[in-house]
């Protein structure tokens, strides 16, 4: 216990200290513009829903090349994070590094990430709830119709108004940790076909005597989830002085399940992460799936000669994901581009016609092409580029000294 001198020296520090960053924070408030916020990331969105009967908040990510005018612009899958407070800026970093193409990546699609972040976190994301009018304390013994309502409002609410707001394709991932994770079990079990793609990371299988999984536990037999991908991530929660762990072993019954009672054709993978514990395998366990998930997606030089091969990449992953992915405009430009620059003209020519035909409105596509014919001399057919170019992006300041430039020439 510590003296009274010493008590009374801790406080003044403390009451030092906090007038100290108040007053620090007012000076930096006086001396920085309000617009001089280094980054703004993501948009807000509100939905007023008639299902929970409240306002939900639902935070956005767009992809950096989203409002891009010079490709033409592109349809996004979508992912959508439960405890979105929590993971939006983690989850959509990640997505950016992976997606946008820095640095060449293109390992998954460039996506747009709808967060979702609680208002009422047991309510909307438990199977079931306590019953208070049963003695028992052990007892959920009615389904949580709150819960299934949150289903609903995901499903019938909220990705209709994404939809209708933003550019989207029609791939949906669903992930979440925890309670999270067991909602998107849940969802897997009762609406199937809204999402494409399910992540449970850690879920909460023991709640409520394994509810969940006493329900699941004859799904995958009598189920035909073809085109389906589903990741379960599980963390080292073992202590050494546990004799059982029901969280632990709970996500060890799933994975008995998905091996012994699982003819659904599902595409899956279970993942274990021995050196992280029930919170920090979040970020691990979003990009071992992704990349599970979206793991033909990567369109490599070293692998992959030619459009033609290139466009059958694209039909296989098509095929296999259930879904229309067209050669990725940026992709396509990369190879041509490369080939530009060994001087492989005409297998140049033959990517960015590709670009063309699957892009007609793109700027890129045809100024792509008036840089090769340009190139090439033919100064005539490279000014035509450049002028369809620049009917797609009038603003373009690039596109419009070319053709000045040509004019002279």
């Amino acid at each position: 216990m510590r003296s009274k001198p010493e008590y009374k020296k801790m406080l003044k520090m403390k009451v030092f200290i906090a007038l100290f960053c108040f007053i620090a924070s007012i000076l930096c408030k006086a001396q920085t513009p309000e617009k001089e916020y280094l980054v703004q990331f993501g948009e807000l969105i509100t939905i007023k829903s008639s299902i929970l009967k409240e306002t939900r908040d639902i935070w956005v990510y767009l992809p950096p090349n989203y409002h891009d005018t010079y490709h033409q612009p592109a349809r996004y899958p979508v992912l959508y994070i439960l405890d979105g407070d929590i993971h939006f800026h983690s989850l959509s970093g990640l997505v950016q590094i992976l997606g946008a193409g820095l640095n060449g990546t293109y390992v998954i699609p460039e996506m747009i990430v709808i967060a979702i972040p609680n208002t009422n976190r047991t309510r909307d994301l438990a199977p079931t709830i306590l019953d208070n009018n049963d003695s028992s304390t052990n007892s959920y013994s009615y389904k949580n119709k709150k819960g299934l309502n949150f289903l609903k409002f995901i499903r019938d609410e909220l990705i209709p108004k994404v939809d209708s707001s933003y550019r989207t394709a029609n791939y949906r991932t669903f992930i979440g940790q925890s309670l999270g994770g067991l909602t998107v079990i849940n969802a897997l079990q009762t609406i199937p076909e809204t999402f494409n793609a399910y992540v449970a990371i850690e879920p909460s299988l023991w709640w409520d005597d394994k509810v969940l999984l006493k329900r699941v536990k004859d799904y995958f037999n009598r189920s035909d989830l073809k085109g389906k991908t589903f990741f379960l991530a599980q963390a080292n929660t073992l202590n050494k002085k546990d004799s059982v762990n029901l969280h632990f072993e709970s996500i060890k019954e799933m994975l008995t399940i998905l091996e012994t009672r699982n003819r659904s054709n599902l595409k899956w993978k279970y993942r274990f992460y021995e050196s992280d514990n029930h919170a920090s395998v979040a970020l691990a366990g979003e990009y071992d799936a992704l990349r599970f998930i979206f793991e033909k997606f990567h369109a490599s030089l070293d692998n992959i000669f030619g459009p033609k091969n290139l466009e059958a990449h694209y039909i296989r992953l098509s095929e296999e994901l259930k879904t229309n992915i067209a050669p990725p405009e940026r992709v396509v430009q990369r190879f041509g581009q490369v080939a530009l620059s060994n001087q492989k003209y005409d297998l140049a020519q033959e990517y960015f016609q590709m670009n063309i035909q699957y892009y007609p409105n793109s700027a890129s596509a045809f100024g792509d092409m008036g840089n090769l014919m340009h190139t090439k001399g033919l100064n005539t057919k490279a000014l035509e580029y450049y002028k369809n170019a620049l009917s797609f992006d009038l603003d373009n300041k690039y596109l419009a000294d070319k053709i000045k430039s040509l004019k002279k020439e």
